[in-house]
């Protein structure tokens, strides 16, 4: 795998300490992240990764010589020559039967955004240091959506600013305060990029948000197009949904293949996990309903259906063999294999080529597994589960995961943390009352340890325990 603009590693080492055998590579042209970077990957004691500092300008690699390549968070915002770079760099080096991944702005989604990039670029100006900036942007944009009517532009502000207060100052710096920000419509993109052998596959989301801002009408009309020509559906749906952000799917082009739609024939090989929580509104129609990790209901009349999305539910965050969701359905397959595709285009689940196994709280000796362990004993401000999603941790939280090794219980951690609270080396979140007696004390650390837990354990952040 090579990652183009690797940062200090935060994809790339992850991915190493999962998979030994693998091989990883990734490239920066900032010093400073390059070498933060290696500092890591010697503390995880990782070997089969390289993190280097390159320019992608003029960065040469063996032909053929990487099975992934991901270019997240650079293709927009370097200049027009470097993303010709990139794409010709790709071309190159990408295996005949390998993917790249390639995040970029899209146009005309994004030409909603220029007027909150003019007031953040205005406000933030140029003189201090990176987080004043950021504050001066943040504060203007709030201001200014407070004192805007109550119309269209008004709304965007305020919308913009609800969200960037959210987001890291990274986020801000990188997508509003850069030198180079140049969105793209998404043929255009697909057309340079088939300049240098590329084509289109699908959309790492499946174009899931996408679709979520349309009428059911949009959706069939998009759905229509996409039968008959891919690449021009993929851009119609730009059109409709105003997304202002692609991860676009590319591979070596192919006479004897062409872009297809998802299909569920696609699924039997692969597995599947759903947050799937039972709807506590429940439903008057004597059907079953959930709702997904967006907030979606999923509803159906079907006992064979119901069947396959309560052992999703109750499996989450493990996977389950699509092929084994199947097997006792006989006649409904196609029925039931349909609908999880449905639910996987909108968002509703994730797919792995590979079973991911889980640990959970109740597990006599919980335990983290190993690299995000090593991630909260270097005191790094979130872990990454098993899912490869970073798991925010508070200080307290990232104290239990460091200790939660597998030789212990919750109640052998609760005592130990009961112990560092007493000697204050590990501080609570709330104030403990200078009286409280060593009861109190391990009353609160009990309380921490099973909050942590079940949150580590909802996250995918624990690792199956010993049989």
């Amino acid at each position: 795998m090579l990652e183009l603009g690797c940062a200090s590693g935060g994809n790339l080492l992850p991915l190493a300490a999962r998979w030994p055998e693998a091989r990883f590579l990734g490239v920066d042209l900032s010093a400073r992240q390059v070498a933060d970077g290696n500092r890591r990957v010697r503390y995880f004691h990782l070997e089969n990764v390289t993190l280097e500092k390159a320019d992608l300008a003029d960065l040469s690699l063996p032909a053929r010589s990487f099975d992934y390549v991901i270019c997240h968070g650079v293709f927009s915002w370097v200049p027009p020559t470097v993303q010709g770079a990139i794409l010709r760099l790709i071309g190159h080096c990408l295996g005949d039967s390998g993917v790249a991944a390639i995040s970029y702005n899209v146009l005309p989604g994004w030409h909603l955004r220029n007027p909150v990039k003019d007031i953040l670029r205005f406000y933030a100006r140029t003189d201090g240091n990176i987080r004043e900036r950021v504050a001066r942007a943040r504060a203007a944009l709030a201001a200014l959506g407070a004192l805007t009517g109550p119309g269209a532009y008004g709304a965007l502000l305020r919308t913009e600013a609800r969200q960037l207060a959210k987001i890291p100052s990274s986020y801000i710096l990188g997508e509003f305060l850069a030198e180079h920000n140049h969105p793209i419509q998404s043929l255009d993109f697909l057309t340079a990029a088939a300049e240098h052998g590329l084509e289109f596959i699908c959309e790492a989301d499946l174009d899931a948000g996408a679709r979520s801002a349309l009428t059911r009408e949009g959706v069939h009309y998009v759905e229509r197009l996409a039968k008959n020509d891919l690449l021009r559906a993929s851009q119609e749906l730009d059109f409709l949904s105003g997304r202002p952000f692609r991860r676009t799917l590319l591979r070596k082009r192919s006479a004897s293949r062409s872009p297809a739609l998802p299909s569920a024939a696609y699924l039997s090989g692969l597995h599947m996990a759903a947050r799937l929580n039972p709807d506590p509104k429940g439903t008057s129609d004597g059907g079953v309903t959930y709702v997904d990790r967006h907030g979606h209901r999923v509803s159906t009349r079907l006992p064979i259906i119901a069947k396959a999305l309560a052992r999703l539910s109750q499996a989450y965050p493990a996977t389950l063999s699509v092929a084994a969701l199947l097997c006792d359905s006989g006649s409904a397959q196609a029925r039931i294999a349909q609908t999880l595709l449905e639910l996987v285009c909108r968002g509703g689940a994730v797919l792995s080529a590979l079973p991911i196994e889980v640990g959970r709280e109740t597990d006599p000796r919980p335990k983290v597994w190993n690299f995000a362990r090593a991630e909260a004993a270097m005191g790094l401000p979130g872990v990454t589960s098993l899912h490869h999603v970073t798991v925010a941790l508070p200080r307290i939280g990232a104290a239990i995961a460091t200790m939660s090794d597998g030789t212990r219980s919750s109640t052998e951690l609760a005592s130990w943390l009961a112990a560092e609270i007493a000697a204050r080396r590990v501080p609570l979140p709330e104030q403990v009352s200078s009286d409280a007696d060593a009861n109190d004390v391990l009353g609160l650390a009990k309380r921490h340890v099973a909050e942590t837990l079940g949150h580590l354990a909802d996250s995918a952040v624990l690792a199956p325990g010993a049989p």
